[in-house]
């Protein structure tokens, strides 16, 4: 008698921590009840529950099984194993429990209505489609058959008809989780970003302390360009969490954006300290240092960034530039080489590898690579000023004279190339001397022949 007493005791405890969100407590007290007495059915469900809120969901599973054991015929419960099973990605016994569940149950919705949000997973939209009608002749009333519609809608691409499935969700049940944030994202895919802004602003309402939402915000904020009001967001959003790193790191991105490149190294070594290995952390801190001039600072970080992104054309320029500014252009070579690689039909690669290259006085191959860039991108100035500079070296005095007029054609006061063309007049009137002295020269000796006695 006292051992029942004190298990209906701890199942009062483990109800009052339930209400308080304080999960692992609440396990403690159901562990404990079981123990005492294991046949009680309920009370392996809430055990489930529980690990459910902890996101143990193998274990989750097994109590459900438990329950099942002792009252076989809880549709309830044998979907609950089902939702857990997709959970841990284990589709195909969550589409036989489902299917079970159909064939002892017909009539139960759940049965049909979660199996679109396993197919959705599954890619299977065909199917989940298939689940979603069958669901409404059973039900056109359950919002979780609209909501997970939606999600493979979304999955899709269809966006239209994924803001229409979470809207008849939200007309259902005006409390459906996350469903206006849902909405928000398939508008600004869509390209409606006020629209997206207006349910993101519904979503904030209802849950206004949602780092992750505020996050979301100050992205969308982003593609509408108010940089200043995704900055506050952010800035709002390390306050109320300082160890998120995710609003830390567009933090400062927004900050490099903004060209506050002290403010966003700053923000951003507070997220490469949470976690360096978060993707973008280590390339905009290595950018916003390189801006600043701490080149040494920033080719650490540049590194670490190309350690975790080998292939990031950003991470691979950057690093380049800053070796370059190092003084050590050979060791850029083969930064730009890769980049060249990876974007063979861009000019900007091909002009940094010129100048190093040019640097390291292989005028030759500087030429090569700077006609290279400009028949990519004929426009491009920096590339004429270049080559100009290397046809000087080479003594091709014609082919810098014909590129500094087509510099100046596009930027008629550009300081380099005037200053170019000066120096190209002046040669050109020196090699007019010379020849005038050569020739006077020829004429002199002619004379002094002829004067000469036979």
């Amino acid at each position: 008698m006292n051992d029942w007493l004190d298990g209906e005791e701890r199942i009062e405890r483990a109800q009052q921590y339930f209400e308080a969100r304080r999960w692992t407590e609440a396990l403690a007290e159901l562990d404990a009840a079981i123990e005492i007495d294991p046949a009680h059915a309920s009370w392996h469900v809430n055990r489930g529950t529980v690990l459910d809120q902890l996101q143990r969901y193998p274990e989750a599973i097994e109590a459900y099984k438990q329950a099942l054991e002792l009252d076989p015929e809880n549709h309830e419960v044998r979907s609950l194993i089902g939702i857990n099973l997709a959970r841990t990605c284990r589709y195909a016994e969550a589409i036989e429990i489902f299917e079970e569940l159909a064939r002892t149950a017909p009539e139960y919705e759940p049965a049909f209505c979660h199996r679109i949000a396993v197919y959705a997973r599954m890619g299977e939209h065909e199917k989940a489609e298939e689940m979603f009608y069958l669901a409404q002749q059973v039900s056109d009333e359950c919002p979780h058959a609209f909501g997970h519609m939606a999600e493979s809608l979304f999955d899709r691409g269809d966006y239209s008809r994924a803001v229409y499935c979470w809207s008849q969700a939200l007309w259902i049940d005006p409390h459906y989780p996350d469903a206006k944030r849902r909405i928000a994202e398939a508008y600004r895919r869509k390209g409606d970003l006020e629209s997206a802004r207006q349910y993101f602003l519904a979503q904030f309402r209802d849950t206004p302390g949602n780092v992750d939402l505020i996050c979301d915000m100050g992205e969308l904020l982003v593609q509408m360009n108010k940089l200043d009001a995704a900055a506050a967001k952010f800035d709002l959003a390390t306050e109320l969490d300082p160890q998120n790193i995710r609003a830390h790191a567009l933090l400062g991105r927004v900050e490099l954006a903004r060209d506050r490149f002290t403010e966003a190294s700053v923000v951003l070594s507070t997220a490469v300290a949470i976690d360096e290995r978060y993707v973008g952390v280590c390339l905009n801190l290595g950018l916003a240092l390189h801006r600043q001039q701490r080149y040494q600072e920033a080719k650490r970080y540049l590194q670490l960034a190309i350690e975790q992104m080998p292939n990031d054309p950003d991470a691979i320029m950057a690093i380049g530039n800053c070796l370059v500014e190092l003084g050590r252009p050979n060791e850029a070579i083969p930064h730009f080489e890769r980049l060249i690689e990876l974007r063979p039909n861009e000019a900007g690669a091909r002009q940094n590898l010129a100048v190093c290259y040019f640097l390291e006085e292989r005028f030759g191959d500087a030429i090569v690579h700077c006609e290279e860039a400009l028949r990519l991108d004929p426009n491009c100035t920096t590339a004429m000023q270049k080559l100009a500079i290397a046809y000087v070296h080479e003594h091709r005095w014609a082919d810098a004279r014909c590129l500094v007029r087509r510099a100046l054609a596009a930027e008629p006061e550009q300081p380099t190339m005037r200053k170019l063309q000066r120096r190209l007049k002046w040669q050109r009137y020196g090699a007019i001397v010379i020849r005038c002295q050569a020739m006077i020269r020829r004429l002199a000796a002619g004379r002094r022949r002829q004067a000469q006695p036979a």
